[in-house]
């Protein structure tokens, strides 16, 4: 994302949710609920179930067209309309860590902390606030003297986005952070606070993603374009210390271990191979090492050891380096030089060590298969479609919700 748009307003999609009032014969008041928007920008909407208080309770899939909705899980409970930002995304915040991101709307699991709720669970503050106005309207809709429609202006909520005016009652926005990705498991959409994270729909981490896809290639063209490779050695072991970082510091915030350990794990470095591959294997049975040779193990640990020497001792041949990387090419004081291929050696071992940890982790804790699935069969329908010269499929997004009668 463009440091320009860090943590910059996003507009409500606007539209106008609209109460329609009627009494029976009997004198019982009954009322529709309908969405409804016309505005020119990208808008997505999904609903949940609410007390009359206005607390959400659960989830509230409208289906397709024509499709009843399921029986609220306490009697009473109001259909609430939660409608997406300007750019079709949903605002969540987690009630576990507190942290907000914004996505599609299909979430399941929180991207920072990895906390596991139901989607009505992660709604932020701001639209907790909606949900309880929305039910306050509700209710004196229907304490009119007269039926009709009673209107929730959303347009009037968009327009004030980002202006220096009195916002309206129910006014709320969504707010841009730093990283944008998409997920590459189940594509979902993120926009979260800093760079590495849970895909907050089926659960898979993105660091991987980060480290092969990005941080490593720029790595290996800055070493290509004449970088010295000295830094560039550095700057693979800093990533792999902090990829490591992440995956272990949600080990031991979510798998239940003796104090000792988590405290252990929590000020470990992991640019020393050795000690991270016995703690990783003794404490959660994850192997980085796995498929790799004895030589490639140890030309891996003499590579993250002469990292220790140009970071802490300026080029120059420690003891410590003598005692632990186990090279005997040189002698104490020796001033030590890496080669373009020595380290782009070193770039290939890192990945594969950082994929077996990725796998390993998502052993522990398993991505949602169904995600995953209908992403790969969408992609599989998108790519026969391709194939047919028909071009990638489009589905506009709904711009009304079918009505639903309920009664008071």
């Amino acid at each position: 994302m463009n440091e320009a748009r860090e943590f910059q307003e996003i507009a409500h999609c606007g539209g106008q949710v609209i109460f329609t009032i009627r009494s029976d014969d009997e004198g019982r008041r009954r009322y529709q609920v309908t969405w409804q928007s016309s505005r020119p920008v990208p808008a997505a909407l999904y609903a949940i179930y609410a007390l009359r208080e206005g607390i959400p309770v659960a989830d509230l899939p409208m289906g397709g067209i024509g499709a009843p909705w399921p029986e609220p899980p306490v009697p009473g409970c109001v259909p609430v309309f939660i409608a997406s930002d300007s750019e079709g995304k949903f605002g969540f915040q987690c009630p576990r860590c507190e942290q907000y991101w914004r996505t599609r709307g299909g979430i399941s699991l929180c991207p920072y902390c990895g906390a596991r709720a139901e989607r009505h669970e992660f709604l932020s503050t701001a639209q907790r606030v909606y949900v309880r106005l929305y039910c306050e309207r509700l209710d004196e809709a229907l304490s009119a003297d007269e039926d009709g429609a009673h209107v929730i202006d959303m347009d009037a909520v968009a327009d004030a986005a980002g202006r220096d005016v009195e916002k309206p009652p129910f006014y709320y926005a969504e707010q841009s952070q730093q990283k944008q990705f998409n997920c590459s498991a189940c594509g979902e959409f993120h926009d979260i606070l800093g760079r590495f994270a849970y895909c907050s729909a089926c659960g898979t981490r993105n660091d991987l993603s980060e480290l092969e896809g990005s941080i490593i290639p720029a790595i290996r063209n800055d070493l290509n374009r004449g970088a010295v490779p000295s830094g560039c050695l550095k700057d693979i072991g800093s990533a792999f210390d902090t990829f490591v970082g992440q995956y272990a510091g949600q080990l031991i915030r979510n798998r239940p271990m003796r104090s000792g350990r988590r405290e252990r794990i929590g000020k470990m470095r992991f640019h020393d191979l050795v000690a991270t591959r016995r703690e990783l294997l003794g404490g959660f049975d994850i192997d980085i090492c796995e498929g790799l040779t004895e030589v490639e193990i140890a030309t891996a640990t003499r590579l993250f050891q002469r990292r220790h020497v140009y970071e802490h001792n300026g080029g120059e041949v420690d003891e410590k380096y003598l005692r632990d990387s186990g090279d005997t090419s040189v002698r104490l004081k020796q001033s030590i030089r890496e080669t373009q291929a020595g380290v782009h050696e070193f770039a290939s071992l890192v990945l594969r060590m950082a994929r077996n940890l990725h796998r390993g982790f998502h052993d522990i804790y398993e991505p949602a298969k169904a995600a995953i699935d209908r992403y790969e069969a969408e992609k599989k329908r998108l790519a026969a479609l391709q194939r047919q010269n028909e071009g990638p499929s489009r589905v506009p997004p709904v711009s009304t919700a079918k009505p639903q009668l309920r009664g008071e």
